[in-house]
Protein backbone atom coordinates (compact mmCIF):
# COMPACT_ATOMS: atom_id res chain seq x y z
CA UNK A 1 0.00 0.00 0.00
CA UNK A 2 2.38 2.30 1.09
CA UNK A 3 4.31 0.97 -2.36
CA UNK A 4 1.56 1.90 -4.30
CA UNK A 5 0.85 5.61 -2.47
CA UNK A 6 4.41 6.51 -3.61
CA UNK A 7 4.16 5.49 -6.71
CA UNK A 8 1.11 7.49 -7.31
CA UNK A 9 2.65 10.63 -5.86
CA UNK A 10 5.45 10.00 -8.20
CA UNK A 11 2.96 10.22 -11.01
CA UNK A 12 1.47 13.42 -10.03
CA UNK A 13 4.61 15.19 -9.29
CA UNK A 14 5.78 14.09 -12.70
CA UNK A 15 2.22 15.10 -14.76
CA UNK A 16 2.31 18.22 -12.54
CA UNK A 17 6.33 19.13 -13.72
CA UNK A 18 5.11 18.41 -17.34
CA UNK A 19 2.78 20.67 -17.02
CA UNK A 20 4.46 23.39 -15.99
CA UNK A 21 7.27 22.78 -18.60
CA UNK A 22 4.54 23.01 -21.30
CA UNK A 23 3.40 26.61 -19.15
CA UNK A 24 6.93 27.97 -19.42
CA UNK A 25 6.86 26.66 -23.15
CA UNK A 26 3.79 28.37 -24.26
CA UNK A 27 4.88 31.84 -22.75
CA UNK A 28 7.89 31.80 -23.92
CA UNK A 29 6.98 31.09 -27.56
CA UNK A 30 4.09 33.91 -26.43
CA UNK A 31 7.09 36.38 -25.62
CA UNK A 32 8.74 34.99 -29.14
CA UNK A 33 6.14 35.76 -31.29
CA UNK A 34 6.44 39.63 -29.53
CA UNK A 35 9.49 40.07 -29.88
CA UNK A 36 9.22 39.25 -33.88
CA UNK A 37 7.06 41.98 -34.42
CA UNK A 38 7.67 44.00 -37.63
CA UNK A 39 8.35 47.42 -36.69
CA UNK A 40 7.63 50.21 -38.75
CA UNK A 41 10.81 51.87 -40.66
CA UNK A 42 9.17 54.90 -42.36
CA UNK A 43 5.79 56.76 -43.20
CA UNK A 44 5.63 58.94 -46.46
CA UNK A 45 2.31 61.44 -46.98
CA UNK A 46 0.80 61.66 -50.10
CA UNK A 47 -2.15 63.72 -51.41
CA UNK A 48 -5.02 63.17 -53.38
CA UNK A 49 -4.20 63.59 -56.97
CA UNK A 50 -0.26 64.21 -56.21
CA UNK A 51 -1.49 68.13 -55.36
CA UNK A 52 0.53 70.19 -53.10
CA UNK A 53 -2.11 72.95 -52.92
CA UNK A 54 -5.74 74.49 -51.73
CA UNK A 55 -7.34 76.65 -53.81
CA UNK A 56 -11.33 76.54 -53.34
CA UNK A 57 -12.83 78.05 -50.49
CA UNK A 58 -12.77 76.01 -47.60
CA UNK A 59 -11.93 73.52 -49.84
CA UNK A 60 -10.47 69.83 -48.57
CA UNK A 61 -8.05 67.80 -49.87
CA UNK A 62 -7.62 63.79 -48.93
CA UNK A 63 -4.53 62.80 -47.55
CA UNK A 64 -3.08 59.58 -47.55
CA UNK A 65 -0.10 57.32 -46.23
CA UNK A 66 2.20 54.35 -46.88
CA UNK A 67 3.73 52.77 -44.14
CA UNK A 68 6.99 50.69 -44.56
CA UNK A 69 7.87 47.55 -44.83
CA UNK A 70 3.85 46.94 -45.99
CA UNK A 71 4.16 43.97 -43.67
CA UNK A 72 4.74 45.48 -40.67
CA UNK A 73 2.96 44.44 -37.68
CA UNK A 74 1.13 47.77 -36.83
CA UNK A 75 0.40 50.22 -39.50
CA UNK A 76 -2.06 52.44 -38.19
CA UNK A 77 -1.32 56.01 -38.06
CA UNK A 78 -2.65 58.94 -36.35
CA UNK A 79 -3.29 62.48 -38.76
CA UNK A 80 -2.22 65.68 -37.06
CA UNK A 81 -1.34 68.82 -38.85
CA UNK A 82 0.94 72.28 -37.56
CA UNK A 83 -0.80 75.59 -38.77
CA UNK A 84 2.19 77.56 -40.39
CA UNK A 85 1.25 80.82 -41.86
CA UNK A 86 -1.84 79.62 -42.78
CA UNK A 87 -3.84 77.21 -41.03
CA UNK A 88 -6.37 74.09 -41.58
CA UNK A 89 -7.98 70.97 -39.90
CA UNK A 90 -7.79 67.69 -40.49
CA UNK A 91 -10.06 64.45 -39.61
CA UNK A 92 -8.61 61.14 -38.48
CA UNK A 93 -9.20 59.80 -41.99
CA UNK A 94 -6.63 62.50 -43.43
CA UNK A 95 -8.96 64.75 -44.68
CA UNK A 96 -7.68 68.13 -44.73
CA UNK A 97 -10.09 71.18 -44.60
CA UNK A 98 -8.63 74.96 -45.52
CA UNK A 99 -9.32 77.51 -42.89
CA UNK A 100 -6.67 80.33 -43.69
CA UNK A 101 -4.22 81.39 -46.42
CA UNK A 102 -0.56 79.88 -46.03
CA UNK A 103 1.23 76.97 -45.60
CA UNK A 104 0.37 74.27 -43.16
CA UNK A 105 2.11 71.09 -42.61
CA UNK A 106 0.36 67.67 -42.47
CA UNK A 107 2.37 64.74 -40.52
CA UNK A 108 1.15 60.97 -40.16
CA UNK A 109 2.51 59.32 -37.25
CA UNK A 110 3.26 55.49 -36.78
CA UNK A 111 1.02 54.28 -33.58
CA UNK A 112 3.18 51.24 -33.32
CA UNK A 113 6.61 54.24 -33.35
CA UNK A 114 5.81 57.37 -32.39
CA UNK A 115 9.36 58.37 -33.91
CA UNK A 116 8.30 57.25 -36.64
CA UNK A 117 6.87 59.67 -39.08
CA UNK A 118 5.77 61.00 -42.57
CA UNK A 119 5.55 65.33 -43.44
CA UNK A 120 3.54 66.89 -45.99
CA UNK A 121 3.64 70.81 -47.12
CA UNK A 122 0.49 72.23 -48.07
CA UNK A 123 -0.14 75.81 -49.48
CA UNK A 124 -3.56 77.13 -49.21
CA UNK A 125 -4.91 80.20 -50.71
CA UNK A 126 -8.10 82.42 -51.98
CA UNK A 127 -9.43 81.61 -48.04
CA UNK A 128 -9.10 85.40 -46.38
CA UNK A 129 -10.40 88.63 -47.93
CA UNK A 130 -10.77 91.41 -45.44
CA UNK A 131 -13.67 92.02 -47.40
CA UNK A 132 -14.93 88.92 -47.68
CA UNK A 133 -19.14 89.89 -46.68
CA UNK A 134 -18.64 91.80 -49.78
CA UNK A 135 -17.79 88.48 -52.08
CA UNK A 136 -19.69 85.71 -53.85
CA UNK A 137 -19.63 82.17 -53.16
CA UNK A 138 -20.78 81.19 -57.03
CA UNK A 139 -21.96 82.84 -60.12
CA UNK A 140 -24.58 80.54 -62.56
CA UNK A 141 -24.57 80.90 -66.22
CA UNK A 142 -28.26 79.35 -67.20
CA UNK A 143 -27.61 77.32 -64.08
CA UNK A 144 -24.12 76.50 -64.55
CA UNK A 145 -21.40 78.08 -62.59
CA UNK A 146 -19.01 79.80 -64.65
CA UNK A 147 -15.43 78.18 -65.05
CA UNK A 148 -13.09 78.15 -62.24
CA UNK A 149 -14.98 80.46 -60.13
CA UNK A 150 -13.10 81.89 -57.55
CA UNK A 151 -14.41 84.62 -54.77
CA UNK A 152 -11.35 86.58 -55.56
CA UNK A 153 -11.46 86.86 -59.16
CA UNK A 154 -13.88 89.15 -60.18
CA UNK A 155 -14.32 88.88 -63.78
CA UNK A 156 -15.43 85.90 -66.26
CA UNK A 157 -15.75 85.26 -69.92
CA UNK A 158 -18.93 82.52 -70.77
CA UNK A 159 -19.52 81.41 -74.45
CA UNK A 160 -22.84 81.86 -75.95
CA UNK A 161 -23.79 80.10 -79.31
CA UNK A 162 -23.49 82.06 -82.67
CA UNK A 163 -27.06 83.51 -83.39
CA UNK A 164 -28.21 83.85 -79.56
CA UNK A 165 -29.32 87.63 -79.04
CA UNK A 166 -31.02 87.59 -75.53
CA UNK A 167 -28.91 87.03 -72.79
CA UNK A 168 -28.54 84.40 -70.61
CA UNK A 169 -29.64 84.14 -67.32
CA UNK A 170 -27.30 85.08 -64.33
CA UNK A 171 -27.53 84.25 -60.82
CA UNK A 172 -25.52 84.79 -57.46
CA UNK A 173 -24.72 83.12 -54.75
CA UNK A 174 -23.58 85.78 -52.11
CA UNK A 175 -20.94 84.87 -48.90
CA UNK A 176 -22.95 87.50 -46.70
CA UNK A 177 -26.43 86.47 -46.07
CA UNK A 178 -26.96 90.47 -45.14
CA UNK A 179 -25.17 92.00 -48.25
CA UNK A 180 -27.24 92.43 -51.20
CA UNK A 181 -26.83 91.51 -54.71
CA UNK A 182 -27.80 93.89 -57.90
CA UNK A 183 -27.15 92.15 -60.87
CA UNK A 184 -27.67 94.22 -64.01
CA UNK A 185 -27.97 92.30 -67.67
CA UNK A 186 -25.31 92.96 -70.55
CA UNK A 187 -27.44 95.18 -72.58
CA UNK A 188 -26.93 93.43 -76.24
CA UNK A 189 -24.54 89.90 -76.13
CA UNK A 190 -23.76 90.28 -80.07
CA UNK A 191 -22.49 93.71 -79.71
CA UNK A 192 -18.85 94.50 -81.33
CA UNK A 193 -18.47 96.59 -77.64
CA UNK A 194 -17.72 94.85 -74.83
CA UNK A 195 -19.26 97.32 -72.07
CA UNK A 196 -22.67 96.15 -74.22
CA UNK A 197 -21.73 92.41 -73.72
CA UNK A 198 -20.98 92.61 -70.29
CA UNK A 199 -23.58 91.33 -66.51
CA UNK A 200 -22.38 93.29 -64.13
CA UNK A 201 -22.93 91.98 -60.19
CA UNK A 202 -22.38 94.34 -57.33
CA UNK A 203 -22.48 93.16 -53.82
CA UNK A 204 -22.32 95.76 -51.00
CA UNK A 205 -22.46 94.93 -47.68
CA UNK A 206 -24.57 96.70 -44.68
CA UNK A 207 -21.16 98.88 -43.78
CA UNK A 208 -21.71 99.26 -47.59
CA UNK A 209 -18.42 97.77 -49.00
CA UNK A 210 -19.03 97.26 -52.10
CA UNK A 211 -17.74 94.61 -55.04
CA UNK A 212 -18.33 94.07 -58.57
CA UNK A 213 -18.21 90.91 -60.55
CA UNK A 214 -18.76 90.71 -64.21
CA UNK A 215 -19.25 87.59 -66.57
CA UNK A 216 -17.79 88.88 -70.44
CA UNK A 217 -20.08 86.83 -73.30
CA UNK A 218 -18.07 86.44 -76.24
CA UNK A 219 -19.74 84.41 -79.14
CA UNK A 220 -18.25 81.02 -80.09
CA UNK A 221 -15.99 80.10 -81.80
CA UNK A 222 -17.13 78.14 -85.80
CA UNK A 223 -16.16 74.65 -86.41
CA UNK A 224 -13.02 73.59 -87.79
CA UNK A 225 -13.43 72.91 -91.46
CA UNK A 226 -11.90 69.69 -91.77
CA UNK A 227 -12.26 69.47 -95.28
CA UNK A 228 -11.30 66.66 -97.25
CA UNK A 229 -9.98 64.66 -94.79
CA UNK A 230 -12.95 64.76 -92.99
CA UNK A 231 -14.01 61.87 -95.38
CA UNK A 232 -12.17 59.18 -93.30
CA UNK A 233 -11.90 58.02 -89.46
CA UNK A 234 -8.38 57.72 -89.67
CA UNK A 235 -5.47 59.43 -90.95
CA UNK A 236 -1.72 58.46 -90.52
CA UNK A 237 1.36 59.42 -92.33
CA UNK A 238 3.44 56.60 -90.82
CA UNK A 239 1.27 53.89 -90.21
CA UNK A 240 -2.03 52.29 -88.80
CA UNK A 241 -1.67 48.99 -86.43
CA UNK A 242 -4.24 47.04 -84.62
CA UNK A 243 -2.45 44.71 -81.88
CA UNK A 244 -5.18 42.53 -81.60
CA UNK A 245 -9.23 42.41 -83.72
CA UNK A 246 -9.88 46.05 -83.36
CA UNK A 247 -13.84 47.51 -84.82
CA UNK A 248 -13.66 50.20 -87.58
CA UNK A 249 -16.47 52.03 -88.75
CA UNK A 250 -15.23 54.55 -91.65
CA UNK A 251 -12.50 55.13 -94.43
CA UNK A 252 -8.74 54.62 -93.61
CA UNK A 253 -5.61 56.50 -95.24
CA UNK A 254 -2.12 56.47 -94.87
CA UNK A 255 -0.23 58.92 -96.58
CA UNK A 256 2.96 59.11 -97.55
CA UNK A 257 3.64 55.80 -96.42
CA UNK A 258 2.63 52.53 -98.21
CA UNK A 259 0.21 49.90 -97.35
CA UNK A 260 2.61 47.44 -95.75
CA UNK A 261 2.79 50.16 -92.68
CA UNK A 262 -1.01 48.98 -91.99
CA UNK A 263 -0.70 46.18 -89.80
CA UNK A 264 -2.59 43.70 -87.91
CA UNK A 265 -5.65 43.85 -90.45
CA UNK A 266 -5.42 41.56 -92.87
CA UNK A 267 -5.67 43.35 -95.90
CA UNK A 268 -7.64 42.78 -99.17
CA UNK A 269 -7.04 44.53 -102.11
CA UNK A 270 -9.52 45.61 -104.31
CA UNK A 271 -9.53 44.63 -108.00
CA UNK A 272 -9.38 48.17 -108.76
CA UNK A 273 -6.40 48.51 -107.08
CA UNK A 274 -7.75 52.22 -105.45
CA UNK A 275 -8.56 50.55 -101.75
CA UNK A 276 -8.47 47.67 -99.66
CA UNK A 277 -11.07 46.22 -97.38
CA UNK A 278 -10.87 44.50 -93.90
CA UNK A 279 -13.20 42.22 -91.44
CA UNK A 280 -11.98 44.78 -89.29
CA UNK A 281 -12.89 48.10 -91.13
CA UNK A 282 -16.91 48.72 -92.09
CA UNK A 283 -15.45 51.12 -94.86
CA UNK A 284 -12.36 51.23 -97.29
CA UNK A 285 -8.51 51.30 -96.58
CA UNK A 286 -6.41 53.58 -98.27
CA UNK A 287 -2.64 54.27 -99.19
CA UNK A 288 -0.20 55.80 -100.70
CA UNK A 289 1.20 53.01 -103.44
CA UNK A 290 -2.63 52.35 -104.46
CA UNK A 291 -3.38 52.98 -108.12
CA UNK A 292 -4.90 56.50 -109.22
CA UNK A 293 -6.12 58.32 -108.09
CA UNK A 294 -6.10 57.29 -105.04
CA UNK A 295 -2.39 58.94 -103.96
CA UNK A 296 -3.34 62.09 -104.90
CA UNK A 297 -6.71 62.09 -103.12
CA UNK A 298 -4.63 61.32 -99.88
CA UNK A 299 -2.15 64.16 -100.47
CA UNK A 300 -4.89 66.42 -100.62
CA UNK A 301 -6.85 65.03 -97.38
CA UNK A 302 -3.05 64.92 -95.35
CA UNK A 303 -2.38 68.39 -96.16
CA UNK A 304 -6.03 69.33 -94.96
CA UNK A 305 -5.27 67.68 -91.48
CA UNK A 306 -1.97 70.23 -91.06
CA UNK A 307 -4.85 73.35 -91.93
CA UNK A 308 -7.39 72.23 -89.93
CA UNK A 309 -4.29 71.71 -87.03
CA UNK A 310 -3.02 75.36 -87.65
CA UNK A 311 -6.61 76.40 -87.84
CA UNK A 312 -7.71 74.97 -84.69
CA UNK A 313 -4.28 76.09 -83.12
CA UNK A 314 -4.61 79.76 -83.65
CA UNK A 315 -8.48 80.44 -82.68
CA UNK A 316 -7.91 83.21 -80.22
CA UNK A 317 -8.63 81.05 -76.02
CA UNK A 318 -11.62 82.14 -74.25
CA UNK A 319 -10.08 80.17 -71.87
CA UNK A 320 -6.81 80.07 -70.50
CA UNK A 321 -4.66 77.32 -68.41
CA UNK A 322 -8.18 76.28 -66.99
CA UNK A 323 -7.77 73.79 -63.89
CA UNK A 324 -4.27 73.93 -64.95
CA UNK A 325 -4.67 71.26 -67.43
CA UNK A 326 -6.65 68.84 -65.21
CA UNK A 327 -9.90 68.05 -66.39
CA UNK A 328 -10.72 65.52 -64.27
CA UNK A 329 -14.27 65.51 -63.58
CA UNK A 330 -15.02 68.54 -64.84
CA UNK A 331 -18.06 70.14 -66.52
CA UNK A 332 -16.86 72.14 -69.58
CA UNK A 333 -19.39 74.83 -71.70
CA UNK A 334 -18.18 75.35 -75.15
CA UNK A 335 -15.30 77.69 -76.22
CA UNK A 336 -11.50 77.93 -77.01
CA UNK A 337 -9.22 76.51 -74.11
CA UNK A 338 -5.97 76.91 -74.27
CA UNK A 339 -3.02 75.09 -72.54
CA UNK A 340 0.48 75.40 -72.86
CA UNK A 341 1.15 72.23 -71.00
CA UNK A 342 -0.13 68.54 -71.17
CA UNK A 343 -3.77 67.97 -70.26
CA UNK A 344 -5.21 64.90 -67.98
CA UNK A 345 -8.25 63.37 -67.96
CA UNK A 346 -8.30 61.02 -64.73
CA UNK A 347 -12.11 60.78 -64.29
CA UNK A 348 -15.01 61.37 -66.88
CA UNK A 349 -15.44 64.33 -68.35
CA UNK A 350 -18.57 66.32 -69.32
CA UNK A 351 -19.07 68.74 -72.24
CA UNK A 352 -22.36 70.33 -71.94
CA UNK A 353 -24.07 72.48 -74.62
CA UNK A 354 -26.00 72.05 -77.51
CA UNK A 355 -25.59 70.55 -80.64
CA UNK A 356 -24.50 73.95 -82.57
CA UNK A 357 -21.66 74.22 -79.67
CA UNK A 358 -18.25 74.14 -80.44
CA UNK A 359 -15.40 72.98 -78.20
CA UNK A 360 -11.48 73.68 -79.31
CA UNK A 361 -9.07 72.30 -77.01
CA UNK A 362 -5.22 73.50 -78.04
CA UNK A 363 -2.70 71.78 -76.11
CA UNK A 364 1.01 72.15 -76.67
CA UNK A 365 2.11 69.20 -74.91
CA UNK A 366 0.46 65.88 -74.32
CA UNK A 367 -2.93 64.57 -73.73
CA UNK A 368 -3.39 61.42 -71.36
CA UNK A 369 -6.20 59.93 -70.84
CA UNK A 370 -6.35 57.53 -68.06
CA UNK A 371 -7.64 53.77 -67.87
CA UNK A 372 -11.80 52.88 -67.82
CA UNK A 373 -12.45 56.86 -68.35
CA UNK A 374 -15.53 58.01 -70.20
CA UNK A 375 -15.81 61.95 -71.86
CA UNK A 376 -19.53 62.40 -71.69
CA UNK A 377 -21.42 65.02 -73.61
CA UNK A 378 -24.72 66.60 -72.70
CA UNK A 379 -27.19 68.54 -73.59
CA UNK A 380 -26.75 67.28 -77.16
CA UNK A 381 -23.31 68.22 -77.87
CA UNK A 382 -22.10 66.59 -80.98
CA UNK A 383 -18.59 65.11 -81.61
CA UNK A 384 -18.36 66.26 -84.85
CA UNK A 385 -17.87 69.59 -83.19
CA UNK A 386 -14.89 68.99 -80.86
CA UNK A 387 -11.38 69.28 -81.75
CA UNK A 388 -8.36 68.17 -79.76
CA UNK A 389 -5.19 69.97 -81.33
CA UNK A 390 -2.35 68.42 -79.52
CA UNK A 391 1.10 69.16 -80.35
CA UNK A 392 2.76 65.78 -79.05
CA UNK A 393 1.57 62.21 -78.01
CA UNK A 394 -2.40 61.48 -77.58
CA UNK A 395 -2.82 58.27 -74.99
CA UNK A 396 -5.96 57.52 -74.01
CA UNK A 397 -6.32 54.41 -71.34
CA UNK A 398 -7.90 50.96 -71.76
CA UNK A 399 -11.06 50.66 -71.52
CA UNK A 400 -11.63 54.61 -72.09
CA UNK A 401 -14.39 56.71 -74.03
CA UNK A 402 -13.03 59.66 -76.18
CA UNK A 403 -15.53 61.57 -78.31
CA UNK A 404 -14.03 64.61 -80.92
CA UNK A 405 -11.71 65.01 -83.64
CA UNK A 406 -7.92 64.43 -82.37
CA UNK A 407 -5.47 66.49 -84.66
CA UNK A 408 -2.22 65.26 -83.27
CA UNK A 409 1.41 66.60 -84.50
CA UNK A 410 2.59 63.52 -83.45
CA UNK A 411 1.38 59.62 -82.51
CA UNK A 412 -2.11 58.68 -81.38
CA UNK A 413 -2.55 55.03 -78.79
CA UNK A 414 -5.81 54.00 -77.74
CA UNK A 415 -5.33 51.36 -75.32
CA UNK A 416 -6.99 47.75 -74.73
CA UNK A 417 -10.98 47.71 -75.72
CA UNK A 418 -11.08 51.80 -75.63
CA UNK A 419 -13.29 53.30 -78.31
CA UNK A 420 -13.65 57.00 -79.66
CA UNK A 421 -16.45 58.41 -81.67
CA UNK A 422 -15.03 60.70 -83.43
CA UNK A 423 -12.19 60.54 -86.01
CA UNK A 424 -8.50 59.97 -85.24
CA UNK A 425 -5.69 61.97 -87.13
CA UNK A 426 -1.91 61.63 -86.41
CA UNK A 427 1.15 63.28 -88.44
CA UNK A 428 3.00 60.16 -87.50
CA UNK A 429 1.28 57.07 -86.59
CA UNK A 430 -2.03 55.91 -84.85
CA UNK A 431 -2.00 52.60 -83.16
CA UNK A 432 -5.14 50.89 -81.80
CA UNK A 433 -5.73 47.57 -79.79
CA UNK A 434 -9.24 46.04 -79.71
CA UNK A 435 -10.45 49.47 -79.98
CA UNK A 436 -13.91 50.60 -81.35
CA UNK A 437 -13.46 53.95 -83.73
CA UNK A 438 -16.85 55.20 -85.10
CA UNK A 439 -16.89 58.10 -87.14
CA UNK A 440 -19.05 60.69 -85.60
CA UNK A 441 -21.86 62.26 -87.62
CA UNK A 442 -20.97 64.96 -89.97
Amino acid sequence: MKHFKRLFNTKHFILLTAFMLLFVVAACSTNGDTNNDIAVSSVSVTAAGSATTITALGGTLQMSATVLPSDATNKNITWSVANGTGSATITTAGLLTAETDGIVTVTATSNATSSVKGTKVITISNQVADDMDARLTDIKVNGNSVLEFNPLTLSYVHVISDGVTSTPSVTAVKYETSSTVVIVNATNVASSDVVNRTTTITVTTSEDVEKVYYVIFETQAAPVNLNTAGDYVILAETGVSSATTSDITGDIGVSPSPASYITGFSLTLDSTGTFSTSSQVTGKIYSSDYTTPTPSVLTTASADVKIAYSDAAGRAANYTELYSGDLSGKTLTQGVYMFSNSVLINTDLTLTGSATDVWIFQIAGNLTMASDINIILAGGANAKNIVWQVADTVAIGSGSHFEGTILAMTNISMGTNSSINGRLYAQTAVTLDATTVVKSND
